[in-house]
């Protein structure tokens, strides 16, 4: 059975028509995600292939996480007002119309409109992912938990068929057919979405009446939960070390063929992310319920000791090992991290989720843009360990004070 609209409000299905519904909802978002991984290599090499210049290649992501953070800003200032199914919906068109421009233009206007179309990907993106997770709880229930799971499964998932198939589709096909491609990804979710019809909002909730302008700051500092954003920002940075670090590591390993390490490295990596969201997590289930943010900070440690052993273990089981723990921390961590968030008010938590993606793209773009002005390959090893050292040691010692403050709780009670 459908939902029934009236106006802008949506009654809920029955029970297994919302998991239906649902599952659809996130099948297409794997598809979505997909047509990113795309975006993700082939916009990078288009622009390679066409300028043979490490400045216009190194702008293209600097505009992605540029739009990021504008996506981000949109969302920390209307999010908790907005029509969240309608923004989705946009944030998809929006993605697809630029892609189907890309695919369509003359190849001189390509290389300029490129970048716009690459910004408004990560504006769209940013959009989308902020508000999807600020409206998990409502669309999920009592499910959230293993929603935030299996959206973090299906991203591995998805990355990993879309990474595999940028090297398949772009000499078969050519780069207009993989931009066509990309942009029937963004409308296929699109018409999911205006299809489903789903709630996204719980009932009377304050997203019709005047917006607030105080920020999500201070609500993340009263719930306790700003220090978890800061940290997020922290190991977004620290992030930037390895995705410039593997190419050098490759090439120093495998000189005849760099792209295998990377390739290996990347694989266990997705491996240890499926490991993580499909078994790990519903094992442990109850500390994870029971302490979200706890667990977020050990699993934060776990990743960056996994991508410090990466470049600082020696043989290829242990560096494979290492990213495969790195897999693994950084699933958990996703998880928890949107859990902890999820906590707050439905009418907060999609300003809450703006201001995490700011926070995040501003990380890791600025990680990026040191990283590739500083680092020489004979710093590689030694860079990742500073800038992974850095959120390890805050998401220790921050570990240690949540357990610290739990224990206190529980036997006050």
């Amino acid at each position: 059975m459908g939902a029934v609209v009236t106006g802008t409000e949506v009654a809920q299905p029955t029970a297994s028509a919302s998991r239906r519904q649902l599952a659809v909802l996130l099948t297409a978002k794997t598809i979505s995600d997909v047509g990113y991984a795309l975006d993700f290599i082939c916009l990078s090499v288009f622009v390679w292939e066409h300028s043979r210049s490490a400045l216009a290649t190194g702008l293209v992501s600097v505009a992605l996480y540029a739009g990021a953070i504008a996506g981000g800003r949109l969302g920390h200032r209307y999010g908790d007002h907005w029509d969240r199914r309608r923004v989705m919906i946009g944030a998809d068109l929006v993605r697809a119309l630029m892609l189907v421009a890309l695919a369509a233009l003359p190849t001189g206007v390509q290389n300029w409109w490129l970048y716009a179309a690459v910004m408004l990907v990560g504006a769209g993106r940013s959009v989308f992912e902020a508000t999807l997770s600020a409206a998990t709880p409502v669309l999920a229930g009592s499910r959230t938990a293993a929603v935030n799971s299996a959206l973090a499964g299906l991203k591995g998932i998805a990355f990993m068929v879309g990474m595999g198939l940028a090297t398949v589709l772009v000499p078969l096909a050519g780069y207009r057919w993989v931009f066509g491609l990309d942009a029937a990804s963004y409308a296929l979710s699109a018409l999911v979405l205006l299809a489903l019809r789903l709630r996204m909002r719980e009932p009377g909730d304050r997203a019709a009446g005047p917006r607030d302008r105080s920020g999500a700051w201070p609500l993340l500092v009263a719930g306790g939960l700003a220090g978890l954003v800061v940290l997020r920002g922290l190991d977004a940075f620290g992030s930037s070390s390895q995705h410039v670090g593997l190419p050098l590591l490759g090439t120093e390993l495998r000189p005849d063929e760099p792209t295998v390490v990377s390739g290996a490295v990347w694989g266990s990596w997705a491996a240890g992310l499926l490991l993580a969201s499909f078994v790990l997590r519903p094992l442990a289930k109850r500390i994870v319920d029971r302490a979200p943010a706890p667990v977020y900070c050990v699993a934060t440690v776990v990743m960056s000791l996994g991508f410090i052993g990466v470049f600082w273990l020696d043989g290829w089981w242990p560096r494979l090992l290492a990213a495969g723990a790195a897999g693994v921390g950084d699933a958990l961590s996703e998880i928890t991290y949107k859990q902890s968030l999820q906590q707050l008010p439905d009418e907060r938590r999609g300003k809450a989720f703006g201001l995490s993606q700011i926070v995040v793209n501003a990380g890791f773009m600025s990680g990026l843009l040191v990283t590739s002005l500083v680092l020489r390959p004979d710093w590689v090893a030694p860079w990742v360990l500073l800038l992974h050292g850095v959120p390890l040691l805050v998401a220790g010692g921050m570990a240690v004070t949540a357990t610290r403050a739990a224990r206190a709780v529980g036997q006050a009670g």
